[in-house]
């Protein structure tokens, strides 16, 4: 089985925000003393390679559990504090990586004046590098799954609640800014939150996991090799309202698999090449970015704590890289013929090189015959890869592993020949390829 590639590369293209790319975590991690504080060089080390530029966000389930203040006491058994201590070590860790903040406040259990005085101190502290505040995580789930609110919960209450807590922020925040209404599933609350206008609204945002939950036998490794057609009439749905409110959206928070992810499905070379695709799919969709969930108690986590200290790369964080080192520039179409299960991607750089990046989903190799859509003299190849589609150690990229500071160059890198102006390159099963062209 073979593909024709046909990259349309004099076309204007849709540029990639150099901030695209971006991680999420619980509200809990910050109780942790040891994960976002200046002297863990090995986290902060694996996210600036991720690129200069990117954003964390703040929120997760256990923002509903959160408690504000020094001398706070946890209200209840499933509870924890923030302190200001905590925030300090975010923000020095902030400042190091140079990446930018959405920071989760706790709608669910929380109170608009604690909201407010939490908001004041994160503000001060993170400075320049807060992107914005979000009032509560999935709302659309208060009444539904979560608990926190009645059965009959829904956009209108939530909306009530929502400016509350906004008018006490910005009273102690004047400037403060604001991402939103971070839903799980329900899109069709974003209009109704974008129709408020509330001062300082920067962002909208929804929630995205490909399957679920994690006990459910149904999710297989197969299954989400395939699902990558199910979040086109979302990601059409957000752009729309991109549009209409002129607002960028953020897909905040997105993996594998809800409630932390399947062992053998989350945490595998499959994974990544899933990952890999949907960062390309929202890229497409004008998105402004992405984040992946994770942290230590995360199957699907894409940083991981290491058995021989430190932390370390999970099969992830290898689909991001890749994304990294492809994605710069605009991304322009590229038409593929084929019935093989395959994905491609072309991006061209401001310097004129064109990157693609070959996705291969089935078992089987693939040979794909690339019509780049304008001389090159040169190309090169780097492989993301590992044993099988269920492999969860040794992925590689370009054959090197990612060393536990982020420090990464790949050990094979291979030559390519033009033959009559195209290209032919193999993708064996189940891996992806990054071609670089340039004269």
């Amino acid at each position: 089985m073979s593909a024709l590639l046909a990259v349309a590369y004099g076309h204007a293209g849709r540029r990639i925000p150099s901030d695209f790319i971006g991680l999420s975590y619980e509200s809990a991690i910050l109780v942790a003393a040891d994960y976002f504080t200046p002297d863990n060089g090995s986290v902060l080390g694996l996210i600036r390679s991720l690129g200069r530029n990117g954003v964390i966000r703040i929120g997760g389930d256990t923002s509903a559990q959160t408690v504000w203040g020094a001398d706070a006491k946890a209200i209840a058994s499933d509870s924890f504090v923030i302190a200001p201590t905590s925030i300090d070590r975010l923000a020095a860790a902030m400042r190091i990586l140079g990446w930018r903040l959405i920071y989760g406040l706790n709608l669910a259990r929380g109170t608009p004046e604690k909201a407010a005085e939490e908001a004041a101190y994160v503000s001060r502290a993170i400075g320049s590098h807060l992107l914005a505040f979000q009032i509560g995580n999935e709302p659309d789930g208060f009444g539904r799954w979560s608990g926190v609110r009645p059965a009959s919960y829904d956009v209108t209450s939530f909306l009530t609640e929502w400016q509350k807590f906004h008018a006490a922020i910005r009273a102690r925040v004047p400037n403060a800014r604001f991402a939103g209404p971070d839903v799980a599933a329900e899109t069709d609350w974003i209009a109704p939150f974008a129709d408020m206008r509330p001062d300082g609204l920067a962002l909208l945002t929804r929630h995205y996991y490909a399957d679920g939950p994690a006990t459910d036998p149904g999710v297989t490794l197969p299954k989400l090799l395939r699902s990558a057609g199910q979040i086109e009439p979302v990601l059409g749905k957000l752009e729309t309202l991109s549009r209409i409110y002129r607002l960028p959206y953020r897909i905040a928070e997105t993996n594998s698999v809800y409630a932390g992810g399947r062992a053998g499905v989350s945490d595998t070379l499959g994974a990544a090449l899933w990952g890999a695709e949907l960062m390309f799919q929202i890229a497409a969709a004008g998105s402004a970015g992405i984040n992946f969930h994770g942290g230590d108690d995360k199957i699907y986590t894409p940083i991981a704590r290491s058995t021989h200290g430190g932390y370390g790369a999970k099969p992830l964080y290898y689909a991001m890289l890749l994304f990294r080192k492809t994605a710069r520039g605009v991304l322009v179409p590229a038409r593929l013929e084929t019935a093989a299960e395959l994905a491609a991607f072309a991006v061209r750089d401001g310097d004129g090189t064109l990157r693609l990046c070959l996705i291969n989903r089935d078992d089987r190799e693939t040979p794909v015959r690339i019509d780049p859509g304008r001389p090159f003299e040169h190309a090169s190849i780097i492989r993301l890869a590992a044993a099988g589609a269920d492999a969860r150690a040794g992925v590689t990229l370009g054959g090197a592993e990612v060393g536990a500071f982020g420090n990464w160059s790949p050990a094979s890198r291979e030559t390519a020949r033009f033959e009559a102006g195209s290209l032919v390159v193999r993708v064996p099963g189940t891996s992806a390829a990054l071609v670089t062209m340039d004269s």
